[in-house]
């Protein structure tokens, strides 16, 4: 049996409240009508006391903890709205099996809020009556298709199973939390699984993009180098050269550019990473001109309201960004109080922020990590000089930083001169050039277990 579930704006809505309409027209003498039955007021009146018995009764029945999430299929609300197991279901049971049950009830409630926030457009499917793990576990199979970045939905559950950022995953103080903590990995055939006290419960299938989601189940290598190569989207020839370099090159795509869509495509066919390459506002210049960062550019001095239906049309042209970078933006990543709302309303989804450092100042890294984001910020520009051998020398010095801080993202342009050099770069000391998705991971990996031994102190 399966269930198909899709985005937030598939979720099930239920209404209840009265559909039919009476009309009385002869006169009313009583509590009964010219007809002989009760008058309108009366039989409303019935139907609303018995309608507040059904609701007590139900609500009863939440409480002793017969109703667990995964009988809300498709639902996109808070964890926290959805029913919590509260009494046990068997007088036996000890206080380890329930708090297992208790956690892997949350779980699902967790996974079913945040499938739709990290992954609006795809499409999902359950698989029920899965055989049974060694202890009785039933696995919760998803079946995940249409256009989405996988990784999102492993960074956001990650997110929100830290005890300080979800409610819903205290410690068990009748157990040892630690053993209680769910622990999410990437499989070597490129799935996303869940397990709860060393047990599998969930496993996340993404047909089609294994390959590349394999890479994940890796870890980092000490010395990692991950280049990032902005302003595409305009034509589609300068994406296929960056594709066809021998190493992976993640492609920053202008979310309203002509060929925005294609670009993003031939990404995902490449095994290469994309990020919406987020026009915000720059400074002036020197002589007073202002630059304009584009279509879909957010502001410094915007209001929530107006920077999130600027941002929300950005993230939507481009679903299979695992993330965001800033084009332009010296006045609003200068900004801690606009950083902190473009993060505001980035949290919980999953999304990677990269600050570019188009400025000494910037506060968008620092307030992404804050708003519980993983993020980083650029160590090298590799085209500030159009110069075949700057660039050369400046992918050494991008090498160097990542043998001595243990990764580095350097920044380029789809320039002639820097497509040259990349072409030419060879690394002699060993750095690896990898995907972005891999160091994403990695630190979200990094957040989450120092999230977890501050919560601990």
């Amino acid at each position: 049996m399966s269930r198909s579930l899709e985005g937030a704006g598939s979720a099930r809505r239920h209404t209840f409240g009265v559909h039919n309409k009476g009309t009385d027209t002869g006169p009313l003498t009583g509590p009964v009508g010219s007809g002989g039955g009760p008058r309108a007021s009366t039989r409303l009146g019935l139907g609303g006391l018995v309608w507040l018995l059904c609701s007590l009764a139900f609500s009863l029945w939440l409480a002793n903890g017969s109703m667990s999430p995964e009988n809300f299929s498709g639902s996109a609300g808070p964890a926290s709205l959805l029913p919590r197991v509260g009494g046990g279901r068997d007088a036996s049971e000890g206080p380890e099996a329930r708090a297992e049950r208790i956690m892997l009830a949350r779980l699902d409630a967790l996974v079913i809020q945040t499938l739709p926030l990290a992954l609006p457009f795809a499409r999902w499917q359950r698989e029920e009556g899965l055989p049974l793990e060694p202890g009785g576990a039933i696995i919760r199979a998803y079946r995940v298709t249409g256009p989405c970045a996988p990784l999102r939905l492993g960074v956001a559950l990650l997110e929100k199973l830290r005890p300080a950022a979800d409610p819903d995953f205290p410690p068990l103080s009748a157990v040892d939390p630690e053993r209680l903590r769910p622990r999410l990995a990437w499989t070597d055939q490129g799935a996303l699984e869940i397990r709860l006290n060393g047990r599998l419960t969930h496993r996340f299938h993404f047909p089609g993009k294994e390959r590349a989601l394999a890479d994940l189940a890796r870890p980092l290598p000490q010395a990692a180098l991950i280049l990032v190569i902005d302003d595409l989207g305009q034509s589609l020839e300068p994406a296929e050269d960056l594709a066809a370099l021998p190493f992976p090159v993640a492609l920053a795509v202008w979310p309203h550019a002509p060929r925005a869509g294609a670009t993003a495509d031939l990404a995902g066919q490449m095994g290469l990473d994309c990020l919406v390459h987020l026009p915000l506002e720059p400074l002036p210049r020197s002589d007073g001109f202002r630059p304009r960062p584009g279509p879909g550019a957010l502001f410094a001095d915007m209001s929530p309201h107006a920077l999130a239906s600027v941002l929300e049309p950005d993230l939507a042209a481009l679903p299979t960004a695992l993330g965001l970078n800033n084009h332009m933006g010296s006045r609003f990543t200068g900004s801690a109080a606009a950083c902190r709302l473009l993060c505001a309303q980035l949290a919980g989804r999953g999304f990677f922020v990269l600050d570019s450092l188009t400025q000494p100042h910037s506060r968008l890294a620092e307030e992404a990590r804050a708003a519980g984001l993983v993020s980083a910020a650029r160590a090298v520009f590799l085209d500030t000089r159009r110069d075949v051998s700057a660039v050369l020398a400046a992918l050494d010095a991008a090498a160097a930083r990542a043998r001595s801080a243990g990764f580095a993202v350097a920044i380029g342009h789809p320039y002639a001169e820097t497509l040259s050099a990349l072409r030419r770069w060879q690394d002699r000391a060993g750095v690896a050039v990898l995907p972005l998705r891999r160091l994403v991971w990695h630190l979200a990996q990094l957040q989450t277990r120092d999230g977890a031994r501050a919560d601990s102190r």
